[in-house]
Order: C-alpha cells, then structure tokens, then sequence
C-alpha cells in the first residue's frame, strides 16, 4: 500500500514538472519572438514630370490720357463707356475663355493745402482668360477683336497681356493620384528588400502621406508682334512633381 502511494505521488510529482515545463517553454518562446520582431520607419518619396495643360491672361482696361485729364465727364461721355464694355463683355462671350469685364469709373483728385481739386478720371476693368494650348489663335483673334472695340472709344486703354502656363484642376488631381499610387507601390516593393536583407519577414504596417507642395511652373514671355497682336506661347518645361511619406515596417 505505502509502495501505491509512493509511486502515485511520483506520478503527479512528474505531471507538475511535465506542465511548468510547457508553460515554460511556451513563455520563453513568445518572449524570444517578441524580442526578435523589428519596427522601424523610413521615409519614401517619388516624383514624376509634368507640363502645365493651360495658360492664363488678365487684359486689363484703364483710363487712356484724354480720360484721366478730364475733370468734368459729361453723361453722354458715361454711356459711350458703358457701350464699349457692353461690346467687349458681348465679344468675351463667344469662345467662353474671359470671366470679368465690370469696370469701375471714379473721379480722380489732386489735394494742396487741404484743397481737394479734380485732376481728372479713373477706370479699372480686368478679364481673367484662361485656354488650352490648341486655343491660342482663338484667343488672339479674341484680343484683336477686343482692340478694335477699345480702338473706336474716346476714353479706354487696353493691356497686352503675358501668357502664364498653369496646371488644371483635373491635371493636379490626375497627377496627385499617380503619385499616391506610385508612391504606396514603392513602399510595398521595400517588403520583399527587407525580408531579404534582414531574413525575416517584413510587412508593411502604415504609410503617412504628406502633402503635395505647390506647383508652380515657369515660363519665359510670350512673344508679340507689332500690327496685329500674335501672342505665341511661352517657353515651358517639363517640371518634377514629387510627394513624400513615412512608411512603417514590422520584420518578424
């Protein structure tokens, strides 16, 4: 009987020592995976050429020298105005490039010793235009047919305007998306690098975006003749457009 015993408490004393054994084991192991898993971030950036796909002109209207020397402007001489805006505003419609065209018409002062004295007139209109490259002739065609309007008035002047290369808002957003794409394709192809380089196997856990700077491309002038006005198209190159991010790796 006492032999029963013995040999039964030998039993459950080994089933103890079996069971603090796995738990060990299964402990000790988690503790070695967690201390061989890596974290660690590094930052990405990819960029991609791109060319403006519109360009903008202000023309500008002002008063020419008769109109702002005269201090008295009779209400005929404000109808004359009035028409000539109602004609260019009338004309800017057609190819629908121009937004704009109100203009303003005030009373221009000289002030001596506290004396306010007329000197003469003052106006101010703009159209903000804005066209595609294989729109430019319609767009010179537009500004001649606007200086042969401001020709026959007594009182305005008319600007010839520079042509600034800009990019669309289809065309930013177009190219923002390739670079999002472009850019979290890279991050993934540095998981197959890592889990070479470092033996192990390494996911991509988060990517940070930043923002896209500004883009603003750069352009010589446009060029102009002397008769008819040709604006030809300013030079332009192709410019970089880059995006950045923060990417985090796991390796385990």
């Amino acid at each position: 009987m006492l032999a029963f015993f013995k040999g039964l408490g030998i039993g459950f004393l080994c089933l103890v020592l079996f069971v603090a054994g796995v738990i060990f084991n299964v402990e000790f192991l988690n503790q070695n995976k967690t201390a061989q898993t890596l974290n660690f971030s590094r930052s990405i950036e990819t960029s991609m050429q791109a060319k403006p796909d519109i360009f903008r002109a202000n023309i500008n209207f002002w008063a020419n020298e008769n109109l702002s020397t005269q201090t008295l402007l009779r209400n005929e001489d404000k109808i004359q105005i009035s028409n000539t805006f109602n004609q260019i505003l009338e004309r800017s419609k057609k190819e629908n490039f121009c937004s704009g065209g109100s203009f303003s018409l005030e009373p221009n002062f000289s002030y001596k010793d506290g004396v306010q004295t007329p000197k003469g007139q003052r106006l101010h209109a703009n159209l903000e235009c804005e066209f595609k490259a294989d729109k430019l002739e319609d767009f010179n065609k537009l500004l001649n047919d606007l200086n042969s309007i401001v020709a026959k008035s007594e009182f305005i002047g008319i600007s010839t305007p520079a042509l600034e290369p800009k990019f669309s808002k289809q065309t930013l957003k177009d190219n923002k998306e390739k670079l999002y794409s472009n850019l979290l394709k890279k991050a993934y192809s540095y998981e197959k690098i890592y889990s070479l380089d470092l033996n192990k196997t390494c996911i991509l856990k988060n990517l940070n975006i930043e923002s896209i700077p500004n883009f603003y491309p750069r352009a010589l002038n446009s060029m102009k003749s002397a008769d008819n006005i040709e604006l030809s198209l300013p030079i332009i190159k192709d410019e970089e457009q880059s995006i950045n991010g923060t990417a985090l790796f796991i390796c385990k």
